[in-house]
């Protein structure tokens, strides 16, 4: 797990800002152990320079979580661009405690294991370098499934 200082406050920053820019999708099935999931994708964001730090809107559960203890379990993520992004596209997953470094456009990881299911999540990405992209990385998709107990 690798922190990236100072994306909690643009983690809730992004949470409180674009609120009305969440879909949400119900259709996730629970892992093994995780007795509720919710679901939630927003369009990807523009990366238009490199050396700068670009966040996605907020994916929140929507509604009231069913009566649970409310901790994560695991988190799947998908993220897609309209066209291959570089491989050195950095890319994170953060919640309002900590970012992590994702290996791969989509995957599950146990690293938000015990934080709480309520709080929503933001990708963020970062081309190394300076100057602009050209042409633009346009974001296509983003979604995360938040198994929890």
């Amino acid at each position: 797990m690798r922190s990236w200082p100072g994306v909690g406050l643009l983690v809730l920053h992004a949470m409180a800002a674009a609120l009305a820019a969440i879909a949400t999708d119900a259709r996730a099935a629970p892992e093994a152990g995780t007795r509720h999931s919710w679901s939630a994708s927003v369009n990807g964001p523009a990366l238009y320079g490199r050396g700068q730090r670009t966040v996605s809107p907020p994916m929140l559960p929507s509604g009231n979580l069913p009566q649970s203890e409310g901790v994560i379990t695991s988190v799947r993520w998908r993220y897609s661009f309209a066209a291959t992004p570089p491989t050195y596209l950095q890319a994170y997953l953060c919640n309002a405690q900590r970012c992590v470094m994702l290996p791969q456009s989509e995957g599950k990881t146990d690293a938000f294991e015990g934080d709480d299911a309520t709080q929503g999540f933001v990708f963020a990405f970062r081309l190394p370098g300076q100057g602009a992209v050209a042409p633009v990385l346009q974001g296509k998709s983003n979604q995360v499934i938040v198994g929890f107990r």
